[in-house]
């Protein structure tokens, strides 16, 4: 749905200037965070709630126009800096030995202060499944199940729980979810109906928060992590893929055999409330430096 995201016509946009001397938006916006956002003509662009995004960095500075709901500045400062600046953080992780070398890499990276029912269903989608095909069906969904932004339409909100519960079964085929589709279904019917509350997650404690939503049906620990990151605001999680758990493996265990439970438990008692942001560099490194190497990542690491 690519076509979605054309230029709307300027007299429904707000520009803003944020000050952006830390923040690298590319690292940040191709961590797996999320998958509404496109480089596009020299500048990012992307839905947020009831908005269209687009964000051009300017040495020092980002402007940012906002079509749709209008936001503050504040709005946005506080999506692209969920935890605040980056320098005092980045200066914490460079205690470890190791992150201070990944940190050269992987500079202004940041977390997102993400809806959470959004993050929820995305990472529902995202199983088993690459960035493009996910980035399709999130488009197709908005667009099917969504409220038009802008005039006329150029994208649309993320669907309400309540609409993706309602959804007739086609829908979700034409969208490739496959066996995603009820898995999708039920979550939003449970936070429709408020079965679950989400925002009451975020203010138990992390491991009373990550059994609620292990108690969805397809939500394993990966995406359970990535929910309580990216759209609770828990700090102290390391959602653990097959990369990230070849990059530990590989920096912090000289590719000895670690299970996944292994690298989540060591990461917690690392990096403590910093395990989340940690996780993230770690991500891109892997992604970007180790992968490039003459035979990419290691494999044959243990998984179970």
């Amino acid at each position: 749905m690519e076509a979605a995201l054309t230029s709307p016509p300027v007299r429904d946009a707000t520009r803003l200037a944020l000050d952006g001397t830390r923040l690298d938006l590319a690292r940040t916006l191709s961590c797996g965070q999320a998958f509404r956002w496109r480089w596009r003509d020299g500048l990012f662009e992307g839905v947020v709630g009831r908005s269209i995004w687009r964000i051009r960095p300017r040495c020092f500075r980002l402007e940012v126009e906002v079509t749709g709901e209008r936001v503050q500045p504040e709005r946005v400062r506080g999506y692209l800096l969920a935890w605040g600046p980056l320098r005092p953080l980045e200066g914490r992780l460079r205690r470890d030995p190791v992150l201070a070398r990944v940190l050269q890499h992987t500079r202004g990276i940041s977390i997102l202060a993400q809806d959470p029912w959004e993050v929820l269903a995305t990472f529902l989608v995202s199983q088993n499944n690459n960035i493009p095909k996910i980035a399709r069906s999130v488009e197709h969904l908005c667009a099917v199940l969504g409220e038009p932004i802008g005039r006329p339409p150029v994208a649309w909100t993320f669907p309400d729980p309540g609409r993706v519960a309602d959804a007739p079964e086609g829908l979700f085929r034409r969208a490739l979810l496959g066996y995603r589709a009820p898995y999708l279904r039920e979550a939003g019917r449970r936070v429709a109906s408020g079965e679950l509350d989400l925002a009451a997650l975020r203010h138990l404690p992390t491991e009373r928060a990550r059994g609620a939503l292990l108690d969805l049906p397809g939500v394993g620990e990966k995406v359970a992590d990535c929910v309580l990151l990216f759209g609770l605001g828990h700090r102290r999680v390391f959602p653990t893929d097959v990369w990230v758990h070849r990059v530990v493996t590989e920096l912090y265990f000289a590719g000895r055999g670690v299970t996944v439970s292994g690298v989540r438990r060591w990461a917690l008692d690392r990096f403590g409330e910093l395990a989340g942001l940690a996780q993230q560099h770690l991500y891109h490194y892997g992604k970007t430096v180790l992968a490039a190497r003459p035979g990419g990542m290691p494999r044959g690491v243990r998984l179970s």
